[in-house]
């Protein structure tokens, strides 16, 4: 019997490495009952992903999708799960983030190459071109640059090019235009999801009644739960995150957060989601 999900993955339709045929697969292969796509900023990857998962039938395929949104505590993430792909204000809505993602990259590269680094943005597309899926259809993102940049030998590791230049106190951030929470639920409500907080711990928060506080004004916002289980959570976290839902009455999930080599000590399925943690409301809603 199958006895764990991983709610939060992406593949190449964003900042992913595997196509998403190959997330399907690869979530089979490791036995878990369920497993979501929610790549950045689009659902380009989903037909994709609900077509290979049709040679799947032990495997219940979530789509879903993971929106940027702008809060008093700095950024945060919002996880869309059981969305419908073709929804028009979810679908106007990407459009919406990918034109502002067009608009950052090309600002982003020119801060880097006053900072004395040698990269075009043909660089990034070459890091794009290494997936059999087409450029147009993939959404271009700052894991792209930092990659760019790994291969030029400007830094060791994508994670050192978000800490020293592409993160949000980088000497290369550009911000790109954020909405409200309010206005990234109410698309993904509309599509028929849910809207999860996603990774809490990338919140700023200082104690344990900031995080209540910061969680309940999402609630006002329409959020539907939280990703109580992430690899970015210790297990004091993931505990605290478990209580906190519990005592606000909302949904709780978790996933790894995988990109594949992107992101090389993450793995799909760990930590372990147990299906446990997923109550049978939102089960029969995800999983049918």
């Amino acid at each position: 019997m199958r006895n764990f999900v991983d709610l939060h993955t992406h593949s190449t339709a964003s900042d992913g490495r595997n196509t998403p045929s190959e997330v399907i697969t690869l979530a089979d292969s490791i036995g878990l009952a369920a497993v979501a796509l929610t790549d950045h900023d689009t659902t380009a990857g989903l037909p994709e992903a609900v077509t290979a998962a049709e040679n799947f039938p032990d495997l219940c395929f979530v789509p879903g999708i993971e929106l940027s949104a702008k809060f008093c505590s700095g950024t945060l993430h919002i996880l869309g799960l059981g969305i419908d792909s073709n929804a028009p204000d979810l679908s106007a809505l990407t459009d919406n983030l990918i034109a502002a993602r067009n608009e950052r990259n090309p600002k982003i590269i020119a801060r880097l190459q006053e900072l004395g680094m040698e990269i075009e943005f043909s660089d990034v597309l070459a890091v794009m071109s290494d997936s059999p899926k087409s450029i147009d259809d993939r959404v271009v993102g700052r894991m792209h640059i930092a990659e760019a940049l790994r291969r030029k030998g400007y830094i060791h590791s994508t994670a050192e090019g978000f800490k020293r230049y592409l993160g949000d106190r980088g000497s290369a951030f550009v911000d790109k235009e954020r909405l409200t929470p309010a206005q990234v639920i109410a698309p993904i409500h509309s599509a028929g999801g849910v809207a999860i907080l996603a990774h809490p711990v990338h919140m700023s928060y200082a104690n344990s009644a900031q995080l209540a506080n910061l969680v309940h004004r999402l609630t006002d916002a329409g959020l539907d739960g939280l990703e109580v289980v992430h690899p970015d959570h210790s297990p004091f976290q993931t505990r605290t995150y478990l209580q906190l839902a519990r005592r606000l009455g909302l949904l709780t999930v978790g996933g790894s957060d995988y990109h594949g080599q992107a992101k090389p000590h993450v793995r799909m399925g760990h930590p372990r989601v147990p299906l446990g943690l997923i109550n049978d409301k939102l089960k029969q809603r995800l999983f049918g």
